[in-house]
């Protein structure tokens, strides 16, 4: 029986570092990767987080209609929060009445907002060239429901190290 080798830590780390180098080269290389694509009849965008498609919901495409960067806005918050912060799935999947008891949940609505909030703002975090690159302001930020002003005011600042 043959065993399987162990990578040590500094290993280990060299990697994680390598990881991170390529994903930063991803991120700078913007104008390869479309916002907004068909497959078929499907439409889908683009997250720059985690460098794959989703599929763009009906209900946002009603709701935001011709306005591409506010609906792939929106559309990015909902993949963010169900595939990025895997916690909120946790809250609603099997054992969910347990973990929102853990929590302290309160109204679904009221958490869901908050946790958009959280959502927009690492967005903006995470890929502030993607969205700088895109024209992605604190105007489509404001066109999502429940945006404060602390996300806004960050957004701007985003934009701001980004420009200069």
């Amino acid at each position: 029986m043959k065993r399987k080798n162990k990578k040590s830590k500094l290993e280990k780390a060299a990697a994680k570092r390598e990881r991170k180098r390529l994903y930063l080269e991803e991120l700078n290389k913007v104008g390869d990767k479309p916002i907004f694509s068909f497959i078929g009849h499907k439409s889908s965008y683009y997250c720059p987080i985690c460098n794959k498609r989703f599929e763009v919901s009906d209900y946002l495409k009603s709701v935001f209609g011709k306005d591409e960067n506010a609906l792939w806005l929106a559309n990015m918050v909902m993949h963010y929060r169900h595939n990025h912060i895997t916690w909120w799935n946790k809250c609603w999947g099997r054992f969910g009445m347990n973990y929102r008891q853990a929590a302290h949940f309160g109204d679904y609505d009221h958490e869901k907002s908050k946790v958009n909030e959280q959502a927009k703002r690492q967005i903006a975090r995470k890929c502030p060239q993607y969205i700088v690159s895109y024209g992605i302001d604190k105007e489509v930020y404001s066109k999502l429901q429940g945006t404060t002003s602390y996300t806004i005011s960050m957004v701007e600042k985003v934009w701001n190290k980004q420009t200069t």
